[in-house]
C-alpha cells in the first residue's frame, strides 16, 4: 500500500518499508503536468502483466515495474478495488497504479488531483 500526498506542485507516493522491497522502488514524485487522467477502476486481474523487476503473484501482491508492449507500467497493490491509476505524459511510466492507504479513500484524492488539473 501506499500514502498519496498531494503537494502544491506534484503527486507523492510513499509505499511502505516492505512495498519498497517488493518493488525495488522508493518514493514517487509525479508532477502535475504530468498526469493526463486518474481513475479508481478496479485493476483487472492478468496472470501475466509483462517483464518484471518486483513481484508478482497473482491475488496476493503485485509490485514492481513492468515492461508491457504499451510502455512501462509501475504497480504496487493487493486489492485491485482500491487502486488510483495515473495515466501519464513524458515520464519514466506510461502508468502507475497503486494501493492507497486504509485512511485514504480512492475516489476523494481522485478528485482532488483531477481538480488540480483543471486549475
Amino acid at each position: 500500500m501506499a500514502h498519496v500526498e498531494l503537494e502544491a506542485d506534484r503527486v507523492s507516493v510513499h509505499m511502505n518499508p516492505l512495498d519498497e522491497i517488493l518493488s525495488l522502488h522508493g518514493t514517487l514524485h509525479i508532477p502535475y503536468s504530468n498526469i493526463r487522467s486518474v481513475t479508481t477502476d478496479p485493476v483487472p486481474p492478468a496472470w501475466f502483466r509483462g517483464i518484471r523487476i518486483g513481484t508478482n503473484i497473482p491475488g496476493v501482491k503485485v509490485a514492481g515495474t513492468f515492461f508491457t508492449p504499451a510502455g512501462m507500467v509501475f504497480y504496487d497493490f493487493h486489492d485491485p478495488s482500491r487502486c488510483l491509476t495515473f495515466e501519464l505524459a513524458h515520464q519514466h511510466y506510461q502508468c502507475v497504479i497503486v494501493q492507497v492507504d486504509e485512511d485514504q479513500d480512492p475516489a476523494t484524492l481522485a478528485s482532488q488531483i483531477t481538480a488540480r488539473l483543471a486549475s
